[in-house]
């Protein structure tokens, strides 16, 4: 039988109608009829072939096996053992913690839990043995303690591991965002590790409320994905919505009024966006107003960069930084870090430009900064200096800087923010500083032309020294 075919059959057997008393024509009752529905079919072949998820869209679902009722699981990041990530990542994290305690900012991390970790009672037996649930929460609460060894805040979220009812499903039936009732219990735990932070003491109190407002539909990612292959459908789950106020008339008014900029800032992913109301949750059980940056569709790390790009975050930094993402996000990405901790103390601004110039781009590569123009080259150890660049359109989301050093060697580094984020046309990142990178002096810079560029599309580009280039350069010895 052909794929299709067995999609198209998977879909015609996998629901059964049984009637329960019809018409009940027998004792002439003139009830109205009644049914019940029962799915006997579980996922097509298609859907259960990890060859057939050969796009990056369809790998975020490989590969996706039925639970109980219309509960779908995906086997890589729904049911995997493994947390946390390389000791390398986690001293590269305790570098942007350090650079934002530097800055008067305390960095909190929310940790989100599996779907398999929260909901596995929704497994069927064969896929929960073949869960190693035990390994899972191990390793979980592993990566919690790596984390607070680091010197970040961070709330360990097992004791939803166990919670049990309808009402209080942490996840959607096959949608990888979490419930309004899980963004509420998540935030209820956050609330409490938020509470122990020194510095939240100084915080304004605000008492805020939480109340449904009307449903939230949910055609779940997962049930898109199983439809795409098998040709099935799906029902729409529907859990509450909620939306949160200040207490009191009076206290709305004097919040939102003149009131200061909230010194509690939030970052993440879509999981902290409106539709499940976890900033919102958040000031209701912490009592302090929330500034909700998330990001939907950005990944992790885009509303972090979009925020400590901000003027905002620079003129009035928050005292306590909240990011949120789930756990199957790369950690240990050097590209990331080389962009975020530069940002902290805001690039170059205000600080001296050893190069500088302006250009136009023309189409392929332009050389920006050049190392010695018409003079000897100066020392410029790339372990010690940061790089700022300004496109004069804030819609270039992609291009590529090519670093050259004396030596001959070369760094291609790839400039690229999610197209959800407002950059500004701002890319900020260190020169490279591993062992055998950290030494070389720096030659020239050039910029590739992105794709479809706007006309008369200029970059200004600056080179200053890193801040505490002594404290950021990292060697290759083990922690």
């Amino acid at each position: 039988m052909k794929p299709r075919h067995q999609a198209l059959y998977g879909a015609l057997c996998s629901a059964l109608l049984l009637a329960d008393g019809a018409m009940a024509a027998q004792d002439g009752s003139l009830g109205a009829p009644q049914y019940q529905a029962q799915r006997i079919g579980p996922l097509c072949p298609l859907a259960q072939d990890p060859s057939q998820y050969n796009t990056k869209y369809l790998s975020f679902f490989s590969t996706l096996v039925q639970g109980k009722g219309d509960w779908l699981f995906r086997t890589h990041y729904d049911l995997r053992t493994d947390f946390g990530t390389t000791p390398d990542g986690y001293r590269q994290f305790k570098r942007l913690r350090d650079a934002l305690k530097r800055k008067g900012v305390e960095l909190m991390v929310v940790y989100q839990p599996t779907r398999g970790l929260v909901n596995r009672q929704y497994l069927t037996p064969e896929e929960n043995a073949k869960f190693d649930f035990d390994l899972a929460k191990r390793n979980y609460l592993q990566a919690i303690a790596d984390f607070r060894k680091a010197g970040i805040w961070v709330t360990d979220l097992s004791p939803l591991f166990d919670e049990r009812g309808v009402d209080t499903d942490y996840y959607f039936k096959a949608d990888h965002h979490w419930t309004p009732a899980g963004a509420a219990r998540t935030a209820e735990l956050v609330a409490e590790t938020l509470k122990q932070i020194p510095v939240y003491k100084t915080i304004e109190k605000t008492k805020f409320a939480s109340e449904p407002n009307g449903l939230l539909p949910k055609a779940g990612t997962l049930h898109k994905t199983a439809a795409n292959f098998c040709g099935v459908s799906y029902a729409t789950q529907y859990v509450p919505r909620y939306a949160t106020e200040p207490v009191g008339e009076a206290d709305s008014d004097s919040l939102f009024g003149d009131a200061a900029t909230p010194q509690i800032a939030l970052v993440g992913t879509s999981n902290s966006g409106p539709a499940y109301n976890f900033a919102g949750f958040l000031q209701q059980y912490s009592e302090a107003e929330v500034l909700n940056m998330a990001v939907s569709g950005g990944g992790f790390d885009s509303a972090l960069l979009q925020y400590m790009s901000s003027q905002e975050f620079h003129d009035d930094p928050p005292k306590i930084l909240i990011w949120e993402f789930a756990t199957h996000y790369d950690l240990a990405q050097a590209s990331f870090y080389r962009q975020a901790v530069p940002l902290v103390d805001n690039g170059c601004v205000g600080r001296p430009a050893i190069l500088h110039n302006k250009v136009t781009l023309k189409p392929g590569a332009n050389e920006v900064l050049v190392n010695g123009e018409n003079q000897a080259p100066r020392d410029l150890r790339g372990g010690d200096y940061q790089i700022d660049l300004r496109f004069s359109d804030s819609g270039v989301h992609e291009s590529q800087a090519t670093l050259w050093y004396l030596t001959g060697r070369r760094e291609k580094f790839k400039i690229e923010q999610s197209d959800r984020v407002d950059t500004g046309g701002r890319y900020v990142f260190e020169l490279r500083n591993e062992a055998d990178w950290v030494d070389l002096n720096l030659l020239a810079l050039d910029i590739q032309s992105p794709e479809n560029m706007p006309a008369n599309l200029s970059v200004e580009a600056t080179l200053c020294k890193r801040p505490s280039a002594s404290d950021a350069a990292l060697t290759a010895q083990n922690p």
